[in-house]
């Protein structure tokens, strides 16, 4: 199965298994800018946001909060899919099997090229410049030095071997499949 189409089928699944305020949620805090009806059109032209109908761009622009129905939830998966960035495909592959125990293909297609983070040494943020000021979903570091941090690397790396995180109260904000899900140095 290719890489891309594995993301979607993990990430329908996932949008399924989600509450409407869940869904809700998503919409709110992801898709915030979707009252500018240019926006949203330039979103699409360039790919970074799926097609949807001249229909559900106009009622989003005449309309100040999400709502839910067939095409919003084109969002909330292309959300979720988005969120697979940077997996492997063994944790790809692994999903499915979760989903349904009879999948038996493997997973084909490049991961996304990654930036490794500095703390926990897996590949898991953006890359380059790109990856600037991402926050590690593995150990909660933030790319941008000890500043945005409030401590230094050796502290985060010291932290990280000992609690999982950075430190004790990020360990709420870590993601508990990250070590499974991206590669490490």
């Amino acid at each position: 199965m290719d890489r891309e189409e594995a993301k979607k089928v993990i990430a329908v699944y996932e949008m399924q298994n989600l509450s409407s305020h869940e869904k809700l949620e998503i919409l709110e805090y992801n898709y915030w800018f979707f009252g500018d009806k240019e926006e949203i059109i330039e979103a699409i032209k360039d790919g970074s946001y799926p097609e949807i109908s001249k229909n559900l761009i106009e009622i989003i622009d005449k309309t100040p909060d999400p709502f839910l129905n067939a095409e919003s939830e084109v969002l909330v998966v292309n959300y979720l899919a988005n969120g697979l960035k940077y997996v492997t495909n063994l944790y790809l592959q692994t999903k499915l099997k979760s989903i349904n125990p009879n999948f038996k293909d493997k997973i084909v297609g490049e991961v996304e090229k990654a930036g490794l983070c500095r703390c926990c040494e897996y590949y898991s943020i953006g890359y380059g410049e790109d990856g600037f000021y991402d926050i590690c979903p593995v150990c909660f570091w933030e790319n941008g030095g000890n500043g945005p941090n409030h401590m230094t690397l050796e502290e985060a790396k010291l932290n990280f071997g000992k609690f999982g995180a950075i430190n004790k109260n990020s360990l709420d904000f870590v993601d508990v499949e990250g070590r499974k899900k991206y590669a490490k140095e």
